[in-house]
C-alpha cells in the first residue's frame, strides 16, 4: 500500500491510547507478570513489554506466556484473571506524557477529537475520563465483543461517519506499526508519536507521513492545517 501523505487541512484527530496519550506500561507490565507468576511462569522485565503491546490483552498475553504455554482451557481462565487483575488497578502509575494535556487543551473544542485503543473497551473509558476529565472526546472506543482490532479500520471510519468528517482529513496519532497500517487501511494521516513505546524509525518503516518527537511539535504541525 502506498505512504499517504500529510492533508493540507486537518478537520479532526483520532488519537491511540497507550504509547501516544499515556505512559500506561508500569501497569499493564504488573498485571501481565502477577498474573504469569501465580501460574508459574517467568515474568518479564518492563522495557520488554514496549515491544510486546500493541495487540489487546489477548495477545500480550499470549506473546508473554509464549515461551511456558498454557493450554488452551488454562488460557481462558488465566485471562480472565489477568483481566480482572487489571481491571482492579488501571491508573496506578499510568499517567499522560508530558506535554499531553496542553495539547488536548489545545484542541479542545475547536475539532473532533477521539481515541481508538486495542485496550478493553471498559478500561480505555476508565483511564481516558480518569486523566483527561476536562477534554470533550467525540468518541472514545476501545476493543469491544464482535468488533475487530486494529489494524482493521472498521471502528475508525464509523467514527467518522458518525462525524461527517472525510477521512483524508483526519489525522491519526499513534506510537506502533499497528497504528500507521490502521491508518493507512481507513485512508486518513498517519502521524507518529516518536515519544511512545516504539519509536521514530518503526514509524517511518510502517509509513507514517510525519513523525513528531513531542506532543508540542504535533499541535504546530496541526495548527498549520486546522481551519486552513
Amino acid at each position: 500500500m502506498e505512504k499517504i501523505k500529510a492533508a493540507p487541512r486537518i478537520d479532526a484527530v483520532v488519537f491511540d491510547l497507550d504509547g501516544t496519550l499515556v505512559d500506561s506500561l508500569a501497569d499493564i507490565a504488573y498485571a501481565v507478570n502477577s498474573t504469569l507468576e501465580v501460574h508459574g511462569r517467568e515474568s518479564h522485565p518492563l522495557e520488554d513489554y514496549n515491544v510486546m503491546v500493541g495487540w489487546g490483552l489477548r495477545r500480550l498475553l499470549e506473546t508473554a506466556s509464549a515461551g511456558q504455554p498454557f493450554s488452551p482451557e488454562e488460557f481462558e481462565m488465566v485471562f480472565q484473571e489477568l483481566l480482572e487483575a487489571y481491571r482492579a488497578r488501571p491508573v496506578v502509575q499510568t499517567r499522560a506524557y508530558d506535554g499531553v494535556s496542553s495539547l488536548l487543551g489545545r484542541l479542545n473544542g475547536r475539532i473532533p477529537l477521539g481515541v481508538l485503543s486495542n485496550k478493553d473497551n471498559g478500561m480505555t473509558q476508565t483511564i481516558v475520563s480518569t486523566l483527561f476529565p476536562g477534554v470533550a472526546f467525540r468518541t472514545v472506543l476501545g476493543s469491544r465483543p464482535g468488533k475487530a482490532h486494529k489494524p482493521d479500520p472498521e471502528s475508525l471510519l464509523e467514527m467518522l461517519a458518525d462525524w461527517g468528517v472525510d477521512p483524508s482529513c483526519c489525522a491519526y496519532l499513534g506510537d506502533s506499526d499497528v497504528d500507521m497500517e490502521t491508518a493507512k487501511r481507513g485512508r486518513v494521516v498517519p502521524c507518529g508519536a516518536a515519544w511512545g513505546f516504539r519509536g521514530e524509525q518503526e514509524l517511518r518503516q510502517a509509513g507514517a507521513a510525519d513523525v513528531f518527537s513531542s506532543p508540542e511539535a504535533f499541535g504546530e504541525w496541526l495548527e498549520e492545517r486546522i481551519d486552513a
